[in-house]
């Protein structure tokens, strides 16, 4: 019988399903490296890539406005981090924890933005 400890499972939810290879390239750093506060990677690519497709996922239902899908993706975006910071994927107590989960919401909402112009969308109506 196994026994499963979840929260070394929740702990490496994010990584679980990736093989050792991706892993590796999305660890690439563009920008700073492993000890560095600040630092782009293509985990960062991901992020962005995130929010086009969720913002395209949303362009498609057709009812909702431009500050909805701003408001929908972000709130999406800020359970994920939680999540990650919950599973200790992101060690929030540390000064680059804190600019990884801001790095990766920029780079998310970057992304939603992107595509709601490629759209046509007015942004930040009122």
């Amino acid at each position: 019988m196994t026994i499963y400890d979840w929260k070394s499972v929740l702990f490496k939810a994010g990584d679980l399903f990736l093989p050792t290879g991706l892993r590796r390239f999305l660890e690439y750093y563009h920008v700073g490296d492993n000890h560095s506060v600040f630092y782009i990677s293509n985990w960062t690519l991901v992020h962005f890539l995130s929010g086009v497709f969720l913002a395209k996922y949303f362009v498609s239902q057709k009812n909702y406005t431009s500050n909805l899908i701003l408001f929908y993706t972000f709130v999406i975006h800020t359970f994920w981090e939680l999540f990650q910071i919950y599973g200790k994927n992101t060690p929030i107590h540390t000064l680059r924890g804190k600019v990884d989960v801001l790095v990766d919401t920029v780079a998310y909402m970057l992304g939603v933005i992107v595509y709601l112009k490629y759209e046509g969308y007015t942004l930040f109506r009122m």
